[in-house]
């Protein structure tokens, strides 16, 4: 009887072990889904941004294990560009999906810098034979000045993406509304929710299917 409790107890603690594992898996499953992309190496698609780019759960979102997740939560376009090196360039992407703008606006940076560093990046991105696509910044809920700064980098971004055969993707259409991004899509006034990050992966494999990428 003695064995048989043993028994008994080795196999209820080993099922707790394994279902702790399990468990412990699919919560992190991006995170180690991430640390494979980057012992691998070359990724085909590197997302590149701020926060709301570093919270997305790019490989389960996209459903592949060559996007590697370079955002940088809290930083601004100065940041970016000063990383963009290392952070995208260096790994030989096909394609960067670059997304910011909003800390910069929130800091007070002028929009003449805001602009020069997102034309220069594009710029870097293009001579060095990666596919830019960018996605247009994302509205604060309700912050009229804030949107109105969102409203001209935008408009920069739409005139010179145009005029150089950049793709871009405009979430705003889909997640906000006239007074900013809707409460529905929101987990606080900036940040998104699953909802919207199915929403711009949705987005995003349209462009890579378009590109054939």
């Amino acid at each position: 009887m003695k064995k048989q409790r043993l028994l008994i107890t080795s196999l209820a603690l080993n099922a707790v072990l394994i279902a702790t594992f399990l468990v412990l898996g699919y919560i992190y499953r991006d995170k180690i889904a991430q640390k494979f992309v980057r012992i691998k190496g070359n990724p085909a698609i590197v997302m590149y941004g701020n926060s709301i780019t570093a919270q997305g759960k790019w490989v389960e979102l996209l459903g592949r294990t060559d996007v590697m997740n370079n955002g940088l939560p809290g930083q601004a376009t100065f940041h970016f560009l000063q990383l963009i090196q290392s952070h995208v360039i260096d790994l030989h992407p096909k394609v960067c999906f670059i997304k910011g703008g909003i800390n910069d606006i929130t800091l007070g940076v002028k929009q003449d810098s805001i602009q020069s560093h997102f034309k220069t990046m594009l710029e870097m991105l293009v001579q060095n034979r990666i596919t830019p696509v960018v996605t247009l910044t994302v509205y604060k809920q309700n912050d009229p000045p804030s949107k109105k700064e969102v409203d001209a980098l935008n408009a920069f971004l739409i005139s010179f993406c145009t005029q150089n055969s950049i793709t871009y993707i405009n979430l705003n259409r889909f997640i906000s509304d006239s007074s900013g991004l809707r409460a529905e899509y929101a987990v606080d006034k900036i940040h998104l929710n699953t909802k919207a990050y199915e929403i711009w992966a949705r987005e995003i494999t349209r462009v890579l299917k378009e590109k054939g990428i």
